[in-house]
């Protein structure tokens, strides 16, 4: 049972599309190297690297929200950043200008990385002819997998009480979305139906069992980085 799961995830992230698999691959290798930068630069550059990359999940937002406006495609149910990654990426211009505020590291080390990295090797994107909706996917998904790579090369290491206060925005970020939800008719953060695209959603069963099992998924990846985050404590 354990091999036949294993298989049908691997054949989800075959079956992902070439143009998902293509950005990823470019958003992934953007990372590192801005990241290495970063990690080789004065303290005065990394500040100025952060507060540019602040600006540009602006700018990338603004740009999409009137795409989708031009395009006829807007929708309050659809089109707000009201998904976790995209509010993730939303607090980096915070976090530029606020550093010392360890609530926001804990968020981008713990929820911030986690879905982003879930969204790397699967999509809720169910079509790609709209290409800005794919750029500004992966922007915003590679920026915020940057802006935890920056903080580890600062220094952070979780503690568990940045654990447990990281379960704890999280919990209250996905009861506001589902009264969001109900409020809208939407679906952010896939609280009633199971996202469009190739996802792992696929082998899940229906709602609500899919929603706790990602919910688990996301508690099972925190635990991870948590464990993570100890071993380059003890490196240290």
């Amino acid at each position: 049972r354990i091999r036949k799961m294993i298989h049908d995830i691997i054949n989800i992230i075959i079956s992902l599309p070439s143009q998902h698999v293509i950005y990823g691959m470019i958003s992934t290798v953007l990372c590192i190297a801005v990241a290495w930068v970063y990690g080789n630069c004065s303290q005065k550059l990394r500040l100025v690297i952060l507060q540019t990359i602040g600006y540009l999940v602006i700018f990338n937002e603004i740009v999409f929200q009137v795409y989708m406006i031009y395009y006829g495609i807007w929708s309050p149910s659809t089109s707000l950043p009201l998904e976790m990654c995209y509010i993730s990426a939303l607090l980096i211009p915070i976090y530029a200008k606020n550093q010392n505020i360890r609530a926001l590291k804990n968020w981008f080390y713990f929820a911030g990385f986690s879905g982003s990295l879930f969204a790397f090797i699967n999509t809720n994107l169910s079509e790609m002819k709209h290409i800005y909706v794919s750029i500004h996917y992966f922007f915003a998904h590679g920026l915020v997998i940057f802006v935890m790579l920056s903080i580890v090369l600062d220094g952070y290491r979780p503690k568990w009480s940045d654990y447990f206060n990281a379960i704890q925005w999280t919990t209250i970020l996905v009861a506001s979305i589902i009264t969001i939800n109900l409020i809208l008719g939407s679906n952010y953060m896939f609280t009633f139906d199971k996202p469009e695209g190739v996802n792992f959603t696929l082998l899940m069963p229906d709602w609500p069992y899919y929603f706790l099992i990602m919910l688990l998924i996301g508690l099972v990846a925190y635990t991870l980085m948590m464990l993570i985050g100890m071993l380059l404590n003890n490196k240290q």
